[in-house]
């Protein structure tokens, strides 16, 4: 489950681009958006990311599985905190993306523009079966982002599939501490 959360959050931090999606209907790939990302200036420093579940829904989950796990994750929060260095808030790349790279997805729709964001992609499981889909919308600055998900997994074993929608929002909150990679690096 902390997988899913981490691909939660990586998709709002995959979206730390700016300007429009293709224009002509042909999916962009994550290294297009990887691209759109170098002129986004982040400030750099620590950050503090929380991802909240809102909803899960799951079915054809195996026999004996126990009812109630997924009402469980329902308000569920986890935070996280990271630094970024000058050299990453000036220019991100995929690689500070959480390495989505080499992650299988393709964007059927991304604009983000004047501070809003709008995307839809579609991830691939590269050694398992099963599609993400995950549409986004929210806002974002160079010290803070909020975005809403919804997330559609299916094509998994046994028909099992999931439902998830999520918010996550994002806010620089001072210097990196001493010590850091980041604050090495110059987040200040």
């Amino acid at each position: 489950m902390k997988a899913l959360i981490v691909t939660a959050a990586s998709g709002v931090l995959l979206l730390s681009a700016c300007g429009k999606g293709q224009d002509n209907g042909t999916p962009m790939s994550a290294d297009d958006v990887a691209k759109k990302v170098q002129a986004v200036k982040l400030t750099p420093g620590q950050w503090e990311t929380t991802v909240q579940i809102l909803d899960v829904k799951m079915e054809g989950l195996p026999e004996g599985a126990p009812t109630g796990m997924m009402n469980n994750m329902i308000g569920t929060k986890t935070t996280v905190k990271s630094c970024i260095s000058r050299e990453q808030a000036e220019k991100p790349n995929a690689d500070f993306l959480a390495a989505q790279k080499n992650a299988n997805c393709s964007y059927s729709s991304f604009d983000m523009t004047g501070g809003l964001i709008k995307a839809a992609m579609t991830c691939k499981g590269k050694n398992q079966p099963g599609e993400l889909k995950m549409n986004m919308t929210g806002k974002y600055g160079a010290d803070s982002y909020e975005m809403n998900q919804e997330t559609n997994m299916s094509g998994f074993q046994k028909g099992m599939s999931m439902a998830m929608k999520s918010k996550v929002t994002g806010r620089h909150i001072g210097n990196c501490p001493p010590g850091s990679e980041g604050a090495a690096a110059g987040g200040v």
